[in-house]
Parts: structure tokens; sequence; C-alpha cells
């Protein structure tokens, strides 16, 4: 237990600083005894109208959102109003879930981020060091493995501060975290002092939540303009178009950049392999080549970001390029899935135009025949990019198939309109299941088949309802059906 004022940000008056608390909670129907309610007002649900639930539950603080600092004290219940409530919650929970570890990272961008973030963990782990990750793929750790609530790439504050806190009790002593640009714009990443803060690209996505670009690329610098401290140093893609933009934010701090167009990590040449990729560097005035044992142009960049970050975190140069080749394959990150009549079957998260452009393109790479895509859009969510992506689909693939990808409330019928709009020759088969079934029976020697969308998720959502559904397991599935005829 905490006296309130310990880890409070404002001044408390004696008989409300003394209170001591067991335990933060922002759901009323998680209350015990004891504890302090936050009511955070949410897009689609508001605290407040909770307050009474969480008194009759147990808390004994209530923090909710004024424009105005203010306490009162009613029936042994303390009422504090605070200004800023998202950053009041990051605050107290920061200093409630106390941590402390050598090196905190965050990676942002559209795209890359899970498997920068992954990449930077494996390389840590494999030299010994006790680490974890944060992101899309849930808390992975030495000793951790656990999923986060569906769509978040960037735990909520509690959640966050609390796993944290975990993890310092475990013993871990370098986390690298996936910063979304709801997370950063929702301030819960607040009060973490990042070592490092890194960005991997900018694209379309998320315009449902930000409306426009400008908006979305205003959260994402966030990142560097207000949670990096001032001893932070930026690992930065020296090929995107918002490149510079991060070098006036960084203003005379250190900061490493990788690309064809770097300074620091310079990107010479690539070139396809069985296994993977030959990669050659410039790093620093030395020459390097070395494989690295994924596909896709993309995980290139991401490869060198994480060189970056872990270089930075006390990694020689040499050591990476030696551990990079034994890296292993990122979950729903282009990753080959099966085979099927002499054609490949790869599944991708890719579910922005720029990511499924890059992914496909990847692909015919190594395709001898035809580049088959299967992908949908969710319902709920950026309507703008829908006729884009089938756009960037018919130009890339060779056969665009549109399907159905978490409808959530929309028609699914409308999403797969607004797709075909920009790809009116492709062939819309609504069943997710029923599709991937069509794309490989459409496979010959040679063709690729990429299944896009959901890569690693392993739930679909429909209507309010959420149901057990894998992309992977479906194809698995489709081809034991094709082999057992």
């Amino acid at each position: 237990m905490k006296q309130l004022q310990s880890f409070f940000p404002y001044e408390l008056p004696s008989n409300i600083a003394n209170i001591l608390i067991n335990n933060i909670c922002d759901d009323s129907r998680k209350i015990e005894e004891g504890n302090l309610f936050v009511a955070i007002p949410g897009n689609n649900v508001d605290g407040s109208k909770y307050i009474e639930d969480a008194i009759k539950g147990g808390a004994l603080a209530i923090v909710h959102s004024n424009e105005h600092f203010s306490i009162t004290s009613t029936n042994n219940v303390a009422f504090i109003g605070v200004p800023d409530i998202r950053y009041t919650l990051a605050y107290i929970c920061a200093n409630f879930y106390q941590s402390e570890f050598n090196k905190m990272v965050a990676v942002t961008g559209t795209n890359g981020k899970t498997s920068t973030v992954n990449m930077v963990y494996q390389i840590w782990n494999k030299v010994g060091i006790p680490s974890a990750c944060i992101g899309t793929l849930g808390i992975i750790g030495t000793g951790v493995n656990c999923k986060l609530p569906q769509h978040l790439t960037s735990p909520g504050a509690l959640l966050l501060h609390r796993s944290l806190s975990d993890l310092y009790q475990k013993g871990i002593q370098n986390v690298v975290m996936e910063a979304s640009s709801h997370g950063l714009d929702q301030q819960r990443l607040q009060c973490i002092d990042f070592n490092v803060c890194a960005f991997t690209n900018f694209s379309q996505d998320h315009l449902d939540y930000h409306k426009t670009l400008d908006s979305y690329w205003a959260c994402k610098a966030k990142l560097f303009k207000e949670y990096a401290s001032k001893s932070s140093i930026f690992v930065v893609n020296a090929d995107d178009p918002k490149y510079n933009a991060i070098l006036e934010i960084g203003d005379n701090r250190q900061i490493v950049d990788y690309g064809r167009n770097a300074q620091h990590i310079r990107l010479c040449h690539t070139e396809y392999t069985e296994t993977g990729q030959k990669i050659t560097i410039e790093w620093n005035g030395k020459s390097y080549e070395f494989l690295l044992p994924l596909m896709g142009d993309f995980q290139v960049y991401n490869c060198l970001c994480a060189m970056g970050i872990c270089n930075l975190c006390g990694i020689s140069q040499d050591t990476l390029v030696d551990i990079v080749p034994t890296i292993n394959q990122i979950s729903g990150r282009l990753e080959k899935v099966s085979e099927y009549n002499g054609g490949s079957i790869y599944i991708d998260y890719a579910h922005t135009p720029d990511a499924l452009q890059k992914a496909i393109l990847s692909l015919k790479k190594i395709s001898k025949g035809r580049v088959i895509v299967i992908f949908g859009c969710g319902g709920n969510r950026d309507q703008q990019k829908r006729a884009i992506m089938g756009k960037t689909a018919t130009q890339s693939a060779d056969v665009v198939i549109i399907t159905d990808d978490n409808p959530r409330t929309e028609n699914p019928a409308n999403i797969r309109k607004m797709i075909l709009e920009g790809a009116p020759n492709a062939i819309e088969i609504a069943d997710r299941s029923q599709a991937i079934h069509d794309g490989i029976a459409l496979l010959q020697p040679g063709d690729i088949l990429l299944v896009a969308g959901k890569g690693h998720e392993d739930y679909y959502e429909i209507g309010n309802r959420v149901i057990h559904y894998s992309d992977r397991e479906i194809i698995l599935g489709v081809i034991n059906a094709f082999y057992s005829k």
C-alpha cells in the first residue's frame, strides 16, 4: 500500500494525501476495496459514468477530468479533478508501479514496428541480455509470453506500467516497445525515459481516427517532440520523406540514420537467395556482407533499424553482423506457411496500401510464376484507403481476390464494393475461408499466394462478436483436405 501523495503529481491536503491505496484501476467492474479509480473519458465509454459503481466496489479515491485542479471529499471518498487526466494516469501508474531498466527503446512508424522490435528483442536475447518486447504480438520476453487485448499495439498506461513493473521484478534489463499513433496521442507512453527513439516509415493509415495525414503525422512526431528526453538518441530511416522533419525535431541531438541515403548505416546492395537476402552495407567506414533469413525488401530496412538500435545499446557492429543470420521468422510478417502444387503460400499483416505493395513486390522478386493476392479491409476503419489498396493490388499482383477482413459493424458487401472501385477486374469472394480455398486451388508450379491483412491474428470480428479464426489454420486445413482427396 502507498500513500496517495507519494505517487500523485499534484499537492494534496493532508487528510487526502495520507490515504493508503493498494492498487489503481480504470475499470469499475474490476474495482476492489482500497483502490484508486481513474475515470477516463474514452472514445466509446466515459469512465465518469461509473464513478458510483467504483465507490460501491470500495474505491477510496476518484480521479476525474476537470478543467481546473479541484479536490472534494464525500463519505470518506476523495474526489480529485485534474486538467489532463491521461497524463495524470500515466504519472501515477509510473510512480505506483515502479520499474527501472538499463535500456528502454520505442519504435514508431506506419509499418515495420512489430518486425523491428522483435528483431531487437531477438538480438538482445542472443547476446544473453534478459529482455522483452511489447507490441502487436503481445509481451514477449525472457520467461514471459502473453497477449495484449485485441487492437492494442501500445497498451494503455495502466496495463503498460503494471506490465513494466512485472518485467522489472522478473529481472528484465532491456525493453523495446512499439509506439502507435493512438498510444502516443492518448499519452499511454508518458513518464517513460526512452534511451532510443526509432522511426521506420510513414504512409497512410488510421484516418478513421486521425482524419488527416497531417494529424496522423503530428501524433507520430510526438515520440520525438514530447516523449523523448534530452538524452534520447534517434534512429531514423534516411530514405523516408519524413526524414528531414525528424532531423529538424532532433536539432543538435545524436541521430543515427539507415538506408540507401544514410550517412551511418548505408545500404549498398541486396540480393535474394534461397534462404533469405544477402545484404551489403557500409557502417562507419567499414563494409559488411551478411545474410538476413527473412523475405521482403522492407525487412531489410527493419533489420538495419534494429541493428542501429542494438549498437546504441552496447552491441558492437561485428557482433550484430554475426547475429543477424540467426534471426528467426517473425509471426505473420511475410511468413511462408506452406506449399501446394509447386506453389508457395505466404501470410502477411499488411493492411495499408504501402505495406501491401511492398509485400507483393517483394514476392514478385522470388516468384517464378504468378503472384496471387487475397485481402480485404477492416470495418469501422479508414475508408479512404480501400480503393487505394484495390488499385495497388491490381497494379502489383497478377491475380487479385477481394474478400472480408474483420467487417465489425459495417456491411461487408459495402467494404468490398469500395475496394473493388480500385480493382474492378478483381475476383470477389466474400467468405475469407472460401477465398483462401479458391486461391490455393489456382496455384501452379512457381506461383506464390499471398494472404494479406491478418498475419498473426487468430480472431475475426463480425458485428459485435469476436470468433476464433486464423489464416494459417485455414491454409493448412485446405491443403490437408486437397491432399486427402
